[in-house]
């Protein structure tokens, strides 16, 4: 499959089935088109979008969080099986949870099913390649400007969840771009299997080089002709190979006690074969599709289809915790805990190799081992960051100094937090004002504060204010080109928590190295595993938001009733980097700039030779 970018379209259309299958509110039926893929409509698709999105504003939102979590940047793909379609099964009840929990959610029908244009070639059928073509299509779809167009912004394919033979499809696409989540419903591991079962079923579908089936096709079930090649595109696939997908996707397995369609060896073997990243579930008495035997026990009181216990609800809760912000978070961390190195490297390097426990210095981390858009990598060894370092004691100091290298540190002065002191004895250590609003009439002081308190989701205000010490920024870059970086010669970037004022410049060095915004988003979310337990800096988080009330403004007593605010939530605010906050900031960033490199050249007024000289430094 290329990696060229074509074009993608898109058309909402009024959906042909709202009488049998009616949308909910929150719901659109369109078809996305690929300009390589497709001849006619393309496929047709159901986009939930998150419940959240009822309110019109982000206070809105965030005062209505605890009923409908905020909307995300993330897509969820649902892909169905063989001989079925986008609403079937779990589909439309698991779009509904996670579109409560601020996803975007699209299930599909794969071509020559459903809604979809018919196969590419008829006589070929519906082949894995196929399926794996619809679903770059989505994957393209995601971040154009089509997207944009439709939702207001890009978004990153986060995670797939796939039905039994759309499983296939799932790995088969994973295994040439990266999605963070794989969600793996009763997929089948021996692909044997399949030949064996089609065999068993239609006897002489060898000779007839197809067989027949019952489909829901246009709205009604039709008699659709199965070629053989369709059935040997799926039934000969090495799953085997699957275990080349990227080390950093989390694959979880979902499967049924009683599954007649799939060996429960199945379960054991992807297991196995993703050992370090994969989580199991197994969903007792339930069948292929997750319905119960006529006549079973309903002891968890579940919903009813037809007499028989729908497991559906159970599947979907299954899932969605998963896929929880908490645990989405946790996962990057654990895979992220060691930076993968060149080859030549014999040792581990790790993230975090100042933990706080022995150095006392909170959220130290390398930002190196990221890789880029265009296939380099962020060099591992050369940039760290962290919290005010000044405190450390000597030992800790001369580690900085004999094991990382380290000869310069970056003290970035910012009024997000409170003021520490700056001298690192041992290690040239340079002041640097990355900030606006020193300066600030007192009604945009106000807002700051506010942005910082409210929510996270609001501190994308504050972190622009960063962004108008231009001078302190030029400063960093030109420093950071002239120090000649190298695994002798590393630096050191901090601020008081190392989260704000240092994600802003992070974010700025990943971005223009050419690291894509979910990445950035994601490195910037592991703060939350990096500043807890610092007793010390809570200590004068606390004295700092002491007075919080004042600093909210004339308003502050209405400001903090309106959004329940408390010393302590505000604390909690402040320290909080969740991934929405970032990717808000980026979008924000990209809007007003255009690029990276725009920002680079025209507000910094570096030159095309600068940045080369930087990603020279910095990429391998």
């Amino acid at each position: 499959m290329s990696p060229e970018y074509h074009e993608i379209e898109y058309c909402v259309v009024k959906n042909p089935h709202e009488d049998t299958s009616p949308l909910k509110s929150n719901e659109e039926f369109l078809y996305i088109k690929h300009s390589l893929h497709h001849r006619s409509n393309g496929i047709a698709a159901i986009l939930s979008k998150p419940k959240s999105l009822q309110f019109s504003t982000l206070g809105e939102q965030v005062k209505n969080q605890g009923t409908y979590l905020l909307p995300m940047h993330k897509l969820v793909l649902l892909l169905h099986g063989h001989q079925s379609h986008k609403n079937s099964n779990y589909q439309g009840a698991l779009a509904d949870k996670l579109s409560e929990n601020g996803y975007y959610v699209m299930r599909i029908d794969f071509r020559g099913l459903g809604d979809s244009e018919e196969s590419a070639d008829p006589e070929l059928g519906r082949t894995v390649e196929q399926d794996v073509n619809d679903v770059h299509s989505v994957f393209q779809f995601t971040t154009s400007d089509a997207c944009k167009q439709l939702i207001g912004y890009k978004l990153t394919l986060d995670t797939i969840v796939a039905h039994s033979r759309g499983v296939v499809a799932m790995f088969q696409f994973a295994r040439r771009y990266h999605v963070p989540n794989l969600v793996n419903c009763c997929g089948r591991y021996d692909s044997s299997g399949l030949l064996i079962r089609t065999a068993k079923q239609n006897p002489g579908w060898d000779q007839d080089k197809g067989y027949y089936c019952r489909a829901l096709r246009k709205g009604s079930w039709q008699k659709l002709w199965i070629p053989q090649t369709e059935t040997m595109s799926a039934g000969t696939i090495d799953t085997s190979k699957f275990a080349q997908i990227d080390k950093k996707s989390w694959v979880m397995s979902v499967y049924c006690s009683a599954d007649a369609v799939i060996p429960a060896s199945a379960a054991s073997d992807y297991a196995n074969l993703f050992h370090g990243r994969h989580t199991l579930e197994i969903i007792p008495y339930a069948d292929h599709n997750f319905y119960g035997a006529p006549g079973d026990l309903n002891t968890l009181g579940l919903p009813l289809k037809r007499g028989r216990i729908s497991y559906h609800t159970v599947l979907v809760d299954k899932i969605a915790a998963h896929l929880g912000n908490v645990q989405q978070a946790q996962r990057f961390y654990e895979l992220h805990l060691e930076i993968e190195a060149p080859k030549e490297i014999p040792h581990i390097i790790q993230r975090w190799p100042l933990p706080y426990i022995s150095s006392g210095i909170s959220n130290f981390r390398d930002i190196g081992g990221y890789l880029t858009t265009s296939g380099f990598r962020v060099k591992h060894g050369l940039i760290y960051r962290s919290s005010n370092p000044s405190g450390a004691a000597a030992a800790v100091i001369d580690y900085m100094v004999s094991n990382l290298h380290i000869g310069k540190v970056y003290y970035l002065c910012s009024a997000i937090g409170p003021q520490d002191p700056r001298i690192i004895n041992g290690i040239d250590t340079e002041t640097l004002y990355l900030k606006g609003e020193h300066n600030m009439p007192p009604e945009q002081s106000f807002d700051h504060y506010q942005s910082l308190f409210i929510s996270p989701y609001f501190h994308h205000k504050a972190y622009k204010h960063i962004l108008q010490g231009i001078d302190g920024i030029q400063s960093f870059f030109r420093s950071l080109i002239n120090h000649k970086l190298c695994c002798r010669n590393a630096v050191l970037i901090c601020c008081s928590t190392g989260k704000d004022t240092t994600g802003v410049l992070t974010m700025l060095i990943l971005g223009i190295l050419g690291v894509d915004p979910d990445t950035i988003a994601r490195e910037f979310e592991l703060s939350t595993f990096g500043i807890p337990k610092d007793d010390l800096l809570l200590e004068r988080i606390r004295s700092y938001t002491s007075n919080f009330l004042e600093l909210l403004g004339p308003n502050g007593p209405i400001i903090a009733k309106e959004f329940n605010l408390t010393p302590s939530s505000t604390i909690i605010h402040l320290l909080s980097s969740p991934y929405e906050t970032m990717r808000l900031f980026i979008d924000i960033f990209l809007e007003e700039h255009n690029s990276f490199e725009n920002y680079f050249t025209k507000t910094l007024k570096f030159s095309p030779n600068n940045i080369n000289t930087l990603r020279n430094q910095l990429l391998e």
